[in-house]
């Protein structure tokens, strides 16, 4: 069930670049395939030139009950440049009350697309505030992404929304730590652990702190449909940071798998 939830408690630190990146970096038999799922609505739609239609709303019909996952998959998604790859997107509304709306169809009874052993879905949650509507979704990720930038503001934010994010489910959950934090992964990490131990008694090993990412404002332009990929885009810092980060979460992403598809089925 290789879903990657990609979600922040303060700041603004690159979830949705995160998003695609991972995307855009991920192996071609993953089959990635991004999914806006902000609560308080998206802006892949018009960050990346791509249509109102179909949508989160779309799949979520289409994923009610759905005995066909693919279908399903296909009757939401539109197909993005992204980084120089097509990749699989499922964008959001500008408007965050249809994205409110058709979360819970995708957390019950369509859950199954969700949870495709045959696809990586990446489902970006935006800002996990209280009482968002993405916490039932995060309960059925095989990994949480919560990124931060490693600055006391953003790490105080973090660790109040720790016993949530510790209880939310049985999957791995790491904290991200984006470009522009001034303490050490290392001493993060120990703040951290030492804070689910000691206040929170729970286990420090349920999480895990990886990161930080570079400072690589071209690779992020080129994300956000800025500027145009060239031939060694792969090769810029964020893009390897991303392919580095998939390999080490490889084990809690596994994989079936498939036939070879053609473009269009991707």
């Amino acid at each position: 069930m290789p879903l990657v939830a990609v979600t922040y408690v303060k700041g603004r630190p690159g979830a949705t670049t995160t998003a695609l990146g991972l995307a855009a970096a991920a192996p071609a038999d993953a089959r990635p395939v991004v999914l806006e799922c902000d609560p308080a609505g998206g802006d892949v739609m018009r960050r990346l030139d791509l249509a109102a239609t179909p949508s989160l709303v779309d799949l979520a019909a289409a994923a009610r009950g759905a005995t066909n996952v693919e279908a399903a998959i296909v009757a939401g998604r539109q197909t993005a440049m992204v980084a120089g790859e097509l990749v699989p997107v499922v964008v959001a509304p500008a408007g965050g009350a249809q994205t409110r709306a058709a979360l819970p169809e995708l957390t019950g009874t369509g859950r199954a697309v969700l949870t495709t052993p045959e696809r990586l879905v990446i489902a970006d949650c935006g800002r996990l505030a209280p009482g968002s509507a993405a916490w039932p979704l995060l309960r059925l990720a095989d990994v949480v992404l919560v990124m931060a930038r490693a600055r006391t503001d953003e790490l105080a934010h973090l660790r109040e929304a720790l016993a949530e994010l510790v209880d939310v489910g049985a999957g791995r959950l790491v904290v991200l730590l984006a470009a522009g934090g001034v303490y050490p992964a290392t001493e993060v990490a120990e703040v951290l652990s030492t804070h689910v131990a000691e206040e929170l008694a729970r286990d420090p090993a349920s999480l895990g702190v990886l990161g930080p990412l570079p400072t690589d404002g071209k690779a992020a332009a080129v994300l956000a449909g800025e500027l145009v990929a060239g031939r060694k885009w792969q090769r810029l810092p964020l893009m390897r940071a991303y392919a580095d980060l998939l390999r080490d979460l490889a084990a809690d992403l596994p994989i079936s798998p498939q036939p070879a598809v053609s473009e269009e089925a991707v």
